[in-house]
């Protein structure tokens, strides 16, 4: 719930697992990122949120 709060409609929000070891991915919009992560550390602490990025490429081969 707080996470689509935070979100204000944009973007998306799913749980993971559940109990004390439940996640949430969040795809949240560049633009609302530092809202979103502000809101998510105020609430849970510091450590909470963790900022991965998808590349602007796709997958892609590499060869070794």
């Amino acid at each position: 719930a707080i996470s689509s709060h935070l979100l204000e409609g944009q973007g998306a929000c799913r749980v993971h697992g559940g109990g004390f070891a439940g996640t949430i991915q969040a795809f949240v919009p560049q633009d609302l990122m530092n809202h979103y992560a502000e809101g998510m550390r105020a609430v849970f602490g510091e450590d909470a949120v963790a900022d991965l990025n998808i590349r602007n490429i796709g997958s892609c081969r590499i060869d070794l």
